[in-house]
């Protein structure tokens, strides 16, 4: 089964997370981040884990990040931020993970 927790939010200031459900064990097969607007926004994110432990950390992009088929193995909840963002944007969030 895939769950796939997906968020519209907005960056104001540079920054914003957001926070899955809790999932019993799974692993991450799809993050996409998209930035609504021009698509020059440039921005970084990460993945934490409730410990706020960084898993995945990705560099500067812009406009979209989409990793698919990373398998990163997870476990409770998983919050997606959004950092360094260059202008004030709306981003579409998806993560996709299959449960194990």
């Amino acid at each position: 089964m895939i769950y796939t927790h997906r968020a519209t939010v907005t960056v104001a200031g540079g920054s914003i997370g957001t926070t899955t459900l809790r999932v019993h064990d799974g692993l991450v097969q799809q993050v996409l981040i998209r930035a609504l607007t021009s698509g020059l926004t440039m921005f970084r994110a990460n993945l934490t884990d409730e410990s706020s432990l960084i898993r995945r950390h990705y560099a500067f992009h812009e406009g979209e990040i989409n990793d698919v088929g990373s398998s990163l193995p997870i476990a409770g909840t998983t919050t997606v931020n959004i950092t360094n963002a260059s202008a004030t944007d709306t981003f579409q969030v998806a993560l996709a993970v299959q449960e194990v």
